[in-house]
């Protein structure tokens, strides 16, 4: 890892995470200075399938700038069962990953800044607006209902039905962030990352990919997916994600 621009970095990654605290709740100009202020240190730079370094006992975090981020285990064998991703503007903390089977690494060239100070301030709610407090309890709140529904996923739906729940859930994250072309999806993941993150064999993974695109719902190549039919991409999930993808606020340039 190495130094990159930092104040760069500093201004996307505090761009997407206002972005998503505001779709939360409604930040003052106050509010944004102080969550650019809690950054700091050298932006770090993470090649793709390098680690990111968190440690528990300092009470670590660091929000991601550029690129996606894993969360998962990688067994013995080679196999990797990925349980959380991170886009830009999420933040990681170091509590979410104290168990020694569980690793975080990058999927795509990434940079992330320290915000160890952010996690801090909020958590001791030491110099935090009430309203600032409200965006990140919903923040966090949805990040483990995201966790919920990856558990869903694996357990109870077909490969179909979480492929295309996972693609809506992406969809909704991006829009959130302001990110989203309506009905695209940015996604810069090959087939095997959407193969461990779905618990598919890399075979089962592109035929499934294959009968989403002949049933008009998906058309995936590397670097982004068109999703021409939310709603009935939303029948195929077969869980109620449709309302979140309704609910999404609209792109803001």
């Amino acid at each position: 890892m190495k130094n990159q621009s930092y104040q760069d970095d500093v201004d996307i990654a505090a761009a997407s995470l206002e972005r998503m605290l505001f779709s939360f709740a409604v930040l003052s100009p106050g509010d944004i200075e102080c969550i650019r202020s809690w950054f700091h240190g050298p932006a770090m730079v993470h090649p793709p399938g390098g680690a990111v370094s968190l440690h528990p006992e300092r009470k670590d975090a660091r929000v991601v700038a550029r690129g996606w981020i894993a969360r998962g285990a990688m067994l013995e064998d080679g196999r990797r069962q990925i349980v959380g991703l991170s886009l830009p503007g999420d933040v990681i903390l170091a509590a979410d990953v104290v168990d020694a089977d569980m690793a975080v690494w990058a999927l795509t060239d990434a940079s992330t800044l320290d915000a160890s100070l952010l996690w801090a301030a909020i958590s001791e709610g030491v110099d935090v607006s009430p309203r600032l407090l409200e965006a990140w309890r919903h923040f966090r709140s949805a990040e483990r209902l995201r966790l919920a529904r990856h558990v869903i996923r694996l357990g109870r739906l077909s490969a179909y039905e979480r492929t295309a729940h996972l693609l809506l859930e992406l969809y909704e994250r991006q829009s959130r962030l302001g990110a989203a072309e309506p009905g695209v999806l940015h996604l810069p993941l090959t087939q095997d990352m959407l193969a461990d993150i779905l618990g598919l064999s890399a075979v089962h993974m592109n035929r499934t990919l294959q009968q989403l695109r002949r049933a008009g719902l998906v058309d995936y190549r590397t670097g982004r997916a068109v999703l021409p039919d939310l709603q009935g991409l939303a029948l195929a999930a077969g869980l109620s994600i449709a309302d979140d993808v309704a609910d999404a606020p609209p792109r803001r340039d």
